[in-house]
């Protein structure tokens, strides 16, 4: 559709709000009158790809299994290092630690919270170089770092809703629901032993890992019914010792306490995930009851593939300034399980649209979204889609990539819409994207069978310029 602005206010209103980074291969001319916008409406293809792996360094953890009637079996499973604070010291008078416990702290669940699952602590016997850079994916194989035939150090079976503490102490604000792995007596003494004989093992973390403690393999051996997030992890380490009279100095009493090592951004937490076959059939395109639709499920699962006809678009305004490009694409009013599952998965409320060819390379090296390659999208209740603003820079790209003759490849006129969490500063600005590593799903309009999506284009052109 071809319309002409009417108004001097109209057209410098609209040529002020264009977006900075237009393309084009010309400036506006001065003699406005001769500015005509057009707009124009291209056909897109999507479908659902299947996410082989994530990149899942994160300083979070999560744990359990859960089987969907819609997506099928998913599980989740880490290993974790402890970190050693530098200069580490127990109390001097030191009787001996008498305990120690792996301790799990999560701020929220999915599934059925009395479902009972078991969890096993594993030590690992392997230490974990820079180099080792498939344990940031969560297809990492955890067999490399521990003896599976090897005695576990702990096991305990848990709920997500321990029903053991009242409600009157679990509804409170300070109440954090954790699960508690006693490591028993033998890993204790040896703790100790370590300590006694060679303190300087304490004086850092590198010397911990090295000397000490390699890390733990926390996983789900028994049981199905929910996915535990967890936000800390401690070692603790209760210990007996005495005390001095303050105005002596002398020994003065037998004291308790304990002593707590936790998982930190400054030593390494990977999660490993897995899903069923379920999900390879649903990202087959040539699948009838999956093709009609795309989808988004996480952790690790699927994401949607849109393809954007680049070089029509190319062929038509290589010429012109394209002011705005956007994308809306529309979300079923329900996301797959909700209508088979009892527990309802939760709607991914930011996606990233990355082009495919740099999806790895954003998460690997901590990049947050530029609006020039990458987007972020984020989910509108009252629109019930996801819209992505601002794509004029994105196209300019790829024109001046063309016109260069550079990134000629098949997947250049191809972007993934990845579902993430973001992190803020204290101002609100967002600061950090990763995967969206909880369990959530929707359905997309689109497919390659399915409703017809489009990318809508406004851009401008002096009159009488042609093609």
């Amino acid at each position: 559709m071809k319309f002409k602005l009417m108004a001097v206010l109209v057209i410098t209103a609209a040529l002020y709000s264009c977006d900075d980074s237009t393309t084009g291969v010309g400036d506006f001319v001065s003699n406005i009158d001769k500015i005509e916008a057009f707009s124009d409406t291209y056909k897109v293809t999507s479908r659902t790809e299947k996410l082989d792996k994530i990149y899942s360094r994160t300083n979070r953890a999560y744990l359990g299994k859960y089987t969907d009637a819609d997506f099928g079996q998913f599980s989740a499973d880490f290993i974790t290092q402890i970190n050693c604070p530098e200069n580490f010291e127990l109390p001097e008078h030191l009787i001996g630690i008498t305990g120690a416990s792996l301790e799990l702290y999560y701020t929220n669940y999915y599934g059925d919270s009395l479902a009972t699952l078991t969890v096993q602590v594993d030590e690992l016997d392997k230490v974990i170089e820079d180099a080792d850079t498939d344990l940031y994916y969560t297809t990492y194989d955890p067999k490399k770092y521990y003896d599976e035939t090897a005695k576990p150090l702990a096991r305990k079976s848990y709920a997500a809703v321990d029903f053991s503490v009242s409600d009157s102490l679990r509804n409170t604000s300070t109440y954090y629901p954790n699960i508690k792995i006693d490591l028993g007596d033998d890993f204790s003494k040896r703790i100790q032993q370590k300590y006694t004989d060679n303190p300087e093992y304490f004086k850092d973390a590198y010397s911990f890992i090295n000397n000490v403690l390699k890390g733990f393999y926390v996983h789900t051996v028994q049981g199905d019914g929910s996915v535990i997030y967890i936000q800390d992890i401690w070692l603790r380490l209760s210990i007996d010792y005495y005390t001095e009279r303050e105005s002596t100095g002398k020994i003065d009493s037998l004291a308790h306490g304990s002593s707590i090592l936790a998982a930190s951004k400054e030593v390494l937490m990977s999660t490993k995930m897995e899903n069923d076959e379920k999900l390879k059939e649903m990202a087959d395109s040539e699948n009838d009851n999956y093709n009609k639709f795309t989808y988004l499920k996480t952790p690790a699962g699927l994401c949607t593939e849109v393809n954007i006809p680049i070089e029509d678009i190319y062929s038509k305004h290589s010429n012109d300034t394209i002011n705005s490009v956007t994308l809306s694409i529309k979300k079923y009013r329900y996301s797959g399980s909700e209508e088979n599952s009892e527990y309802e998965m939760g709607i991914p409320q930011n996606v990233l649209l990355v082009r495919k060819g740099d999806y790895e390379n954003f998460f690997e090296n901590n990049k947050t979204y530029d609006n020039k390659t990458s987007f972020l999208g984020t989910y509108s209740s009252n629109t019930n889609s996801y819209t992505f603003s601002k794509l004029n820079r994105l196209i300019s790209q790829v024109f001046s990539e063309i016109r260069t003759g550079e990134n000629n490849n098949e997947d250049r006129d191809k972007v993934l819409l990845i579902p993430v969490t973001t992190e803020t500063d204290t101002e609100g600005n967002i600061i950090g994207v990763s995967h969206d590593m909880e369990v959530n799903a929707a359905r997309l309009f689109g497919g390659e069978k399915g409703e017809e999506l489009s990318i809508d284009i406004v851009y401008t052109r002096p009159n009488g310029t042609t093609k």
